[in-house]
């Protein structure tokens, strides 16, 4: 059997020889998988992932195997593609308990963990730092107490709304590629 490195072109390319016809057990890259590419138009073999309804009978491998999941299109001879475009992926919880309502291929709006930021208040010139870590401090009559910081709408008219600062949106560092649908 010849090495296969003796058919490497200069490029890094495989290039290798005959008809093909002894070669067995090859597989491509699977229907359904979603691809990122470094590019801005999808490659030969994909779609991009950008929610557009597409032929059921000229994407019928695709069909088969998303279906429905990502829109009904037509309801007879279009299907929806998923629409990840400005989405970041999640896995699917698939009975981890995590995100355990969760449908498969359902999406999620954005949304921030409920916290809270401490705060201080007094009502005299003078006091002393909170040593004890409470979120606010409240100096009634001359003398102080500790309360925690609130989340959500106080129960409490000692509650205090400290302002904030920031985007228009959470999100982590990243960097924008094209996501493409195999068919």
């Amino acid at each position: 059997m010849a090495n296969l490195s003796d058919k490497v072109a200069p490029s890094g390319v495989l290039t290798p020889t005959g008809d093909g016809s002894q070669l067995t057990g090859i597989e491509g890259t699977q229907t359904g998988v979603v691809n990122h590419f470094a590019a801005s138009s999808a490659p030969t073999g994909y779609l991009k992932a950008n929610g557009a309804t597409v032929s059921r009978s000229t994407y019928a491998t695709l069909f088969a195997v998303v279906g429905e999941v990502y829109g009904a299109g037509d309801g007879s001879t279009t299907f929806a593609v998923p629409d990840l475009r400005g989405e970041f992926i999640r896995g699917w919880d698939d009975s981890r308990g995590i995100d355990a309502s969760r449908v498969f291929g359902s999406a999620q709006a954005a949304e921030f963990e409920l916290h809270g930021h401490p705060s201080r208040r007094v009502t005299q010139g003078s006091i002393s730092n909170d040593t004890a870590g409470g979120g606010l401090m409240i100096d009634s009559n001359a003398i102080q107490a500790n309360q925690p910081a609130f989340t959500g709408t106080p129960a409490n008219v000692l509650g205090e709304h400290i302002g904030g600062s920031g985007g228009d949106e959470t999100r982590p560092r990243n960097i924008a590629l094209l996501a493409c649908i195999k068919f």
